[in-house]
């Protein structure tokens, strides 16, 4: 019997892998100067972010069976707590130039029960899924999206995690063209 968790994403290999990485940049940064100090840093960001993604993923297949949940190694955060409700939709996602090119600043109105938010980053409107460019999580109402390809336009859409129900819906898409 196959594991409801076993295609989970991002998948187990790829985490590994991740840490993996993040430990050389460690062991690196020990002796190392500013610039490995940095690149350990970005790489346990992306390490931080993964595991984000993960946790939500196995959350979502759980779909508020708590044992199944913790079948995962992941905790469950206050299981005796107060429910928060259902999560609304996140408002007013604006897109602005970042500083560098392929890059792109997002911010949108603060959900007071979000843990975090979770956006994509897509090329196709009507067809989000099936054209991802990248997703990430947020721990802030803000965020800076880098690593796009200059002069493509792209659609950007977020959610908050957290409340009852895991993650809220997704906000209306934003659009614009990366520098």
């Amino acid at each position: 019997m196959s594991s409801p968790f076993s295609n989970v994403q991002p998948s187990t290999a790829e985490l590994d892998a991740k840490n993996i990485e993040w430990r050389a940049a460690l062991a690196k940064a020990n002796d190392g100067n500013r610039a490995d100090t940095a690149n350990k840093n970005r790489v346990r960001g992306e390490l931080e972010a993964m595991l984000t993604l993960q946790a939500q993923n196995c959350a979502e297949i759980a779909n508020g069976d708590l044992v199944l949940y913790l079948r995962t190694g992941y905790e469950a955060r206050d299981t005796q707590g107060h429910p928060t409700g259902i999560l609304g939709q996140v408002a007013d996602l604006k897109l602005a130039f970042g500083d560098n090119d392929g890059e792109l600043k997002a911010n949108w109105d603060k959900l007071t029960d979000a843990d975090n938010y979770f956006y994509q980053v897509y090329a196709d409107a009507a067809n989000p899924d099936s054209t991802l460019i990248k997703q990430d999580v947020a721990k802030k109402s803000k965020t800076i999206i880098s690593g796009l390809t200059p002069g493509q336009k792209v659609w950007v859409r977020v959610r908050g995690n957290g409340g009852s129900t895991g993650h809220g819906p997704w906000s209306d898409p934003a659009e614009k063209r990366v520098p």
